[in-house]
Order: C-alpha cells, then sequence, then structure tokens
C-alpha cells in the first residue's frame, strides 16, 4: 500500500487520481498562500506505482528538491515532496522489512587502485552539498546540517534495498568539510573502500549504499599558493626501496595481480563536440551514465555562457539509449531543431543546443573503427590423408562338432586372406582278419538247412 505523510497525517493512495490543493473536493486538502485549488495530481497504478504530475502548468512541485517539470514523474519510497510551504513524505509499505546481513566481498579494481595509489581529490566547502544518484539521476541538496541515508521513509535519501539498515549513513556538515558517519550493518562505502567509522568527502567522491550509488558535489576550496623554497643545501633523498626478487611474478597470482591481464576499459562513454560558444572547438568527454549539464560549477559538464541555465540539462543513459533531460531551463533544451519536452533520445550525431551553445554528441560505441577484412576468414580445404585398410590377424577355421562344414568365405569379409590348417587323419585301428569268421557262418548255416530238410522229411 502507499500512501503519504504529512505531520503525522497519513493519506491512502489507492488505484486511480487523488488530487492535492485547496480546493474542499481534493482527496489531501492543503491551505495556505501557495497552494493552488488543484495543485498536484498522483494517479496510482495497478502494479502499486504511484505517479505525481502537476495539476495546472503554474503549480510549483519540488521532489527531492528539484522542481518538477511538464511530464509525469515516478515516485520512490521516501521521496519528499514540497508544496507550498508543506513537505510530504511518500511511503511505500511493501518496501518494509527487516535488515538482512550481506556479506560484502572487496572488488579487486579496488584493491588494485589503492596499491597503486589513487589520485587525490580537492576537498570541499560547506557550501552547495548535494548528491547525485547514479541509478535514476535524482539530486538531493544539503539543506540542512546533515543528509541521511537509510530503508525508513523518513530519511533524506530512502535506499529500499534489505541489505541497507533503516538509519545506514549520514552525511555531516564539520568545520573540515563534509564528514561521512557510517551506523550500518553491512557497511557503506566510498569509491569501492568501506567507511571505518567515518571519513571526510571530496569532490566527485562516490558514496556506495547497499546496490545503489551517489556522486558527492559541494564548493571546492581554492588551492593555496605553495610556499617560497628556503636556501640552503638540499638533503638527498634516500633511495627508493627496491621490491624483493621475484615479487612482480608472484604479485600476478594475486588477486590484485588480475588487474594487468584484463583488457584495458575505455572510460569515456560519448563526447560532446562544442560547435558554438565560448568553448568552441573543445571536446568533451562523458564518463558516468548521467551527466548533469548546467552554468553552476557543480555540474559535471560547466558551459560558463549566461545563455546557460544554473542547471539546464540531465543526460543519461536508459537500456542502452542516450536520453536528454531538459530541468525547466529559461532558454530550452533543443535536439535537431526541436524543443526537448521532458525528455528526448539522441542519436549519433545529433546537434544539441542549448541556450546559444551548440554541441554535436558523438558516443562512443559508434565511434570505434573497424578494420577492413577483420571478418572471419574460409580456411582452404585440405586433402583428406588415405589411411591403410585394417588388417586383422589370422585366425584358423575350426569347425565345431556336429556342425556342417563351411567355406572360409562364409565367415570371413571379402579380402581378408583365410589360412588353413592341415588336419592329419585319424589312425586306424588293427583287427584281425575276418575270414575264419565268415567260414564258421556258413557252416552254421548249411548245418542248419540239414535239420530242417530232416524234419520235413
Amino acid at each position: 500500500m502507499s500512501l503519504l505523510e504529512l505531520g503525522g497525517k497519513q493519506f491512502t493512495i489507492p488505484v486511480g487520481e487523488v488530487a492535492l490543493g485547496s480546493d474542499a473536493n481534493c482527496a489531501i486538502p492543503l491551505s495556505g498562500a501557495g497552494v493552488l485549488p488543484r495543485h498536484a495530481v498522483l494517479e496510482g497504478q495497478p502494479d502499486g506505482q504511484v505517479v505525481i504530475r502537476k495539476g495546472t502548468p503554474e503549480a510549483e512541485v519540488l521532489v527531492n528538491g528539484v522542481r518538477l517539470g511538464v511530464e509525469p514523474t515516478p515516485l520512490l519510497h521516501g521521496d519528499k515532496l514540497e508544496v507550498g510551504g508543506y513537505e510530504l513524505t511518500f511511503v511505500d509499505e511493501r518496501r518494509a522489512g527487516t535488515t538482512q546481513f550481506v556479506e560484502k566481498v572487496e572488488l579487486p579494481e579496488a584493491a588494485a587502485s589503492r596499491g597503486r595509489g589513487a589520485p587525490e581529490r580537492a576537498a570541499t566547502r560547506n557550501t552547495g552539498g548535494r548528491v547525485v544518484s547514479l541509478t535514476d539521476g535524482r539530486e538531493y541538496v544539503m539543506g540542512g546540517a546533515a543528509l541521511v541515508f537509510g530503508r525508513e521513509a523518513g530519511c533524506d535519501v530512502v535506499v529500499p534495498e534489505t541489505d541497507v539498515s533503516r538509519r545506514h549513513a549520514e552525511i555531516v556538515q564539520t568545520g573540515q568539510g563534509y564528514l561521512l558517519v557510517d551506523s550500518s550493518t553491512n557497511g557503506t562505502f566510498v569509491n569501492e573502500e568501506r567507511v571505518r567509522g567515518q571519513r571526510m568527502l571530496r569532490r566527485a567522491d562516490v558514496i556506495r549504499i547497499g546496490g545503489q550509488g551517489f556522486r558527492f558535489y559541494a564548493d571546492v576550496i581554492p588551492a593555496a599558493a605553495p610556499p617560497a623554497p628556503r636556501a640552503g643545501p638540499v638533503a638527498e633523498a634516500p633511495p627508493a626501496a627496491q621490491p624483493p626478487p621475484g615479487a612482480a611474478e608472484r604479485l600476478q597470482l594475486t588477486m590484485d595481480g588480475l588487474e594487468a591481464l584484463r583488457p584495458a576499459r575505455s572510460a569515456q562513454l560519448a563526447s560532446f563536440l562544442v560547435r558554438v560558444g565560448e568553448l568552441r572547438g573543445r571536446r568533451l568527454p562523458v564518463k558516468t551514465p548521467i551527466v548533469n549539464i548546467g552554468r553552476a560549477d557543480y555540474n559535471d559538464l560547466v558551459f560558463p555562457d549566461p545563455s546557460v541555465s544554473t542547471a539546464h540539462a540531465k543526460l543519461q543513459l536508459r537500456e542502452g539509449v542516450w536520453l536528454l533531460v531538459d530541468l525547466d531551463s529559461t532558454n530550452g533544451t533543443f535536439v535537431d531543431g526541436e524543443r526537448v519536452k521532458g525528455e528526448a533520445p539522441l542519436a549519433p550525431g545529433a546537434m544539441v543546443r542549448l541556450g546559444d551553445v551548440q554541441l554535436a554528441f558523438e558516443p562512443t560505441d559508434d565511434a570505434v573503427p573497424v578494420t577492413e577484412g577483420s571478418g572471419t576468414r574460409v580456411s582452404a580445404a585440405f586433402p583428406e590423408p588415405q589411411l591403410p585398410a585394417p588388417t586383422k590377424p589370422e585366425v584358423p577355421i575350426e569347425k565345431p562338432l556336429g556342425a556342417p562344414a563351411r567355406r572360409a568365405s562364409e565367415v570371413q569379409p571379402p579380402g581378408v586372406k583365410t589360412t588353413r590348417r592341415r588336419v592329419p587323419p585319424p589312425p586306424q585301428k588293427k583287427t584281425k582278419g575276418c575270414g575264419a569268421s565268415a567260414a564258421l557262418i556258413i557252416l552254421l548255416g548249411a548245418g542248419f538247412v540239414a535239420i530242417v530238410q530232416r524234419l520235413l522229411a
């Protein structure tokens, strides 16, 4: 269930439209000089998503400190709405729950960067502090003494994930600058390095809470002039310590050594070529999927031109498509001659105009050169080798008992030589002659005949 909280009161947002304003017929009534009769409209979707839009074009609505444009904007758990001096908090009860402990694994890129030594960032002062979400491009300005991150809807920056604590971390203003204080279960990371209690923030630091990243911005303290060198003998620097023999080979077997085995990745996603303006002829790189464009120095791309608004536009990469969003600029944002209303996709070579500044957009993916003839080649056919015919050992043919004799061709395949084994004839038994036996038979027969004749007479 989705609802809005205001001073202890809760207003449920069902499926359909819910009006907010000073009119008595509005479901969320607000009174005051800055509230119009139908100031804003919240629309509940069947899937639980809530979208907010202006009730009238002249209405002013701020979402997390950023002015709401003409197009409707979906609300996320913990978003802060400012209407005529009132601050309302959007709550999505589906995001509630207990913190789930997750074992964080430090990326090898972070360990390798610390081993090589990360570049030192400029210190900041306590002005212009804000964070920009690298997930959806939302901006959160530090209006008070602290900016709180967490899963609770009452936090200034709500991260609705189960591995995020209810009050995860906060950015506090101190005399030395902005300080990040961690009070979570699963930890807070700055530039992929876990914060041990607290850490001073520098401009363009990336804060990671759960699975979401935020880039920190603040005004930079001007660098002081280096002190003049003193006269006198110069002490020789001690010789640099040499690594022990074989250290480089052993490093390749560690996680830090994997960085050298990986192919180099381009740090530039796209670029703008300035056609008209004070920076004419310069190519400005785009290194992050979300880029803020404007005249103020806290933007990612700064154009010092009076026709460009302080926060003029925002470029973001969404599902492989570059989109340019106009931030209610004074002179407008144009793509190929047409004014941007809400957001507009950028094609390779698109002409962009911010006030009087004209740019040519060039994504890096489309600028990768293709070597001619680099496709797959068909290999020439090789003749198949002639293998000799398999030979079988000569096996004598034996006839089983009682079986008729068979020829060799019936048991051996053609082309295979068959060897016959000569079997010697069985030895003949020596017996006595048969003449005596025959004479005895004749005598017996004659005696039998004589006996019969005598009986008949």
